[in-house]
This record gives structure tokens, sequence and C-alpha cells, in this order.
């Protein structure tokens, strides 16, 4: 089955999805419009031999990175001519549209096939809440739990949403572009 095949699926199933601006690789990658048609559209793929989801994930697009976010001490590092650790500066990427969203990434896949499709979905960062797709696929569960963790994006109806990568005292999530860092006991 096409790219073509499957899309064209997908379109008389829901006409509102399109392909997305910019494709991942040579794989089939669409854009939903509202979070609503997740679920709907995930039970969709795996009545249609899409069986497994490999991957949930997403992209902080409020900007470039804000290096406060960062430590940056000299460190000894013997690779190095002067063994110290290089300061590096973020710049913004002249003419990418930086906008205050999540772009959330899943990657569906149907072993009969051999076909993958990524499945894009534009949320406000502010108060990002999506449902959870740990009721359809077991495998969306610590994927949830490492994008809950790491970006702050809540999954409604998720069995155990709690921190699995960071301790209990970090404030704040890692991967978000105005992260912060704050000084604890381990920075000594």
């Amino acid at each position: 089955m096409t790219n073509e095949d499957i899309f064209a699926k997908i379109q008389s199933r829901f006409p509102k999805v399109e392909k997305a601006a910019v494709q991942v690789k040579d794989y089939l990658t669409v854009r939903l419009s509202s979070k609503d048609e997740l679920v709907p559209f995930a039970q969709w793929l795996k009545d249609s031999s899409f069986d497994m989801l490999e991957t949930v994930t997403a992209t902080d697009l409020l900007g470039p990175v804000d290096m406060k976010g960062f430590i940056r001490q000299q460190n000894f590092n013997p690779f190095l001519p002067e063994g110290a650790t290089p300061q590096i500066e973020a710049a913004a990427t002249a003419g990418y549209p930086y906008r205050p969203v999540m772009d959330l990434l899943y990657v569906f896949f149907s072993v009969s096939e051999r076909a993958r499709v990524f499945v894009r979905l534009e949320i406000a960062r502010e108060g990002v809440s999506v449902p959870s797709l740990v009721p359809l696929f077991k495998s969306a569960d610590w994927q949830e739990r490492e994008t809950f963790d790491l970006l702050g994006v809540r999954y409604d109806g998720h069995p155990n949403l709690i921190k699995i990568l960071t301790p209990d005292f970090t404030v704040g999530h890692p991967l978000r572009k105005d992260y912060a860092h704050i000084k604890d006991r381990f920075d000594e």
C-alpha cells in the first residue's frame, strides 16, 4: 500500500486531516486539526491494520532555547585544548515560524503493510492537554509519561501520569524552551 493509498483512505474517513507541510523522510505525515480528532483517528488507524504505536513525543516551538536553563560552569574536559566546556549561545533561526505551541508527534506502524503514518498535532503551549492513547495502545504509557515529565504535556485519562525521568524536586520541564534550571544539591 502506497502513501497515496493510505492518505486516500484517511481522507475518505477524516476529510479535515491534511498532509503536513513538512513530511518526515518519505513517510506519510498528516496533521490533525484538533485534539478531539486524536482518539477517533488513532482508533481508526488501529482498526485499519496500524496495530502498533511506535512513538509519542512533542516539540516546544516557542523559540530558541533560553541558555539560562543550562549549567554553564567551567568543567574540566581533557579533550578540549583549555580543558573547559565551550560556552554556546543560542541564536534564533532566521525565518523559522516560532510560536507558542507544542507540536505533538505520533508514529503508527502497520506490521502487515510495513507502512508508517506520522501524525502531527499542534496544541496551545499553556494548559497543554490531550487525550491519552493508553486505552488503545499500551506502548503509549511510558512515552506519554516522558513527554509529561520533560515538556509538561498532560494526557487526560492516563492511568499513572507521574514523573518518569527527572527527580521529584525538579521544578519545571527541562525540554521547554523557557526552562530555567534552579540549582540543587547535585550542582556542586
